[in-house]
């Protein structure tokens, strides 16, 4: 890769968490590894612990893919507190990456919108 992402990220810490928004033609365990990894150094630098993640990719991961991001991310956002919506609604393999992320120690939930996904994060 030549420097130019293959995805595009907006970040913003709004009160308790930070709100990020990923999106891209094709997700992939890379593009994973590398907007988590932004997502992490960001939240350290706050320390902040909760994350609001909303994603828009138009071609979502495979299960192999997502076993590779659920290990990274555990090990960057180990007990984390973390509410995913996924734009494009890929709702069987974002079940997948819930059940993955907790197995690892990471508390998460998927929600519809934004809206629900910022109640839940807040009252936990």
């Amino acid at each position: 890769m030549d420097g130019e992402r293959l995805y595009t990220i907006e970040t913003e810490f709004r009160s308790g968490y930070l709100w990020a928004l990923v999106g891209g033609e094709r997700l992939t365990a890379d593009i994973a590894r590398d907007y988590w990894e932004e997502i992490a150094a960001m939240c350290k630098a706050e320390d902040c612990d909760r994350i609001l993640i909303e994603k828009d990719f138009k071609i979502p991961v495979g299960p192999e893919d997502m076993i590779r991001m659920a290990e990274h991310v555990s090990g960057l956002l180990a007990s984390s507190c973390i509410a995913f919506v996924d734009r494009r609604r890929h709702d069987v393999i974002n079940e997948l990456g819930k059940r993955l992320a907790r197995n690892h120690q990471i508390k998460m939930q998927v929600f519809p919108s934004a809206h629900e996904a910022e109640k839940w994060l807040l009252a936990n």
